[in-house]
């Protein structure tokens, strides 16, 4: 299965239970920028279950035939994240800072969504945090990293993110921000193990365990974009 790189840490206990359940199946699982992961399938990628950060990136899969049966699963919120004992309280503060953000490429969905979430906040607070954005990387994972390395003050990254790493505390964005959409397909001749994967992860057990990971659970509206 292939996954979008900020489902790192939920989907392998997930995998792990439906192993479990289903002994005869063995889960592979790679992560990485959905936007990747979609142009690796079209070139011929050997995954059964593909779950892109965003409908666009699944979208292009369906519609190039080379995935079936788009499923939401999950989904997730956008924050800025700072360290714990960061003096950072609100998006204003960050925006008066003499600081450095990383933020992900438009092309990845925490990418597509951050320019969403700015273009709600006032103008001038906008254009401030625009400017202190250092870096822009293909994924949510290499994102969070600068900030784990110190190399940023804030990031644009997930709520599940803040919630999966010691140390760090998240900052609202405008409450208007949608949520992002988590869309599972399978991909072209997929088995009957992948039908029952992608099953599974809208299981009572499965989005428990997304919901303990910060997560949200694949009923709530969700804006697949």
């Amino acid at each position: 299965m292939a996954a979008a790189s900020s489902l790192r840490h939920v989907l392998p206990p997930i995998a792990e239970d439906f192993e479990r359940a289903n002994p005869s199946v063995e889960v592979e699982l790679r992560f990485a920028g959905s936007q990747v992961l979609a142009s690796q399938i079209e070139e011929g990628a050997d995954d059964d279950v593909f779950i892109s950060a965003n409908l666009l990136q699944a979208a292009r899969l369906l519609d190039g035939g080379f995935a079936v049966r788009p499923t939401l699963v999950t989904g997730n919120v956008l924050v800025l994240a700072v360290a714990e004992d960061a003096p950072w309280r609100t998006v204003s503060d960050l925006a008066l800072a003499d600081v450095r953000i990383a933020a992900a490429t438009p092309s990845a969905p925490v990418g597509a969504l951050t320019a969403v979430a700015l273009g709600l906040l006032p103008p001038e607070t906008a254009e401030a945090l625009r400017r202190k954005i250092a870096t822009e990387d293909p994924s949510v994972r290499i994102v969070l990293s600068r900030l784990e390395l110190d190399e940023v003050d804030a990031a644009f990254v997930y709520a599940s993110d803040v919630v999966a790493t010691d140390g760090l505390r998240a900052i609202a964005l405008p409450p208007e921000t949608p949520a992002n959409a988590y869309v599972a397909v399978l991909v072209e001749d997929g088995d009957t193990a992948a039908e029952e994967l992608l099953g599974w992860l809208l299981s009572v057990r499965a989005q428990a365990i997304f919901q303990l990971y910060g997560f949200l659970p694949s009923t709530v509206g969700v804006q697949a974009r």
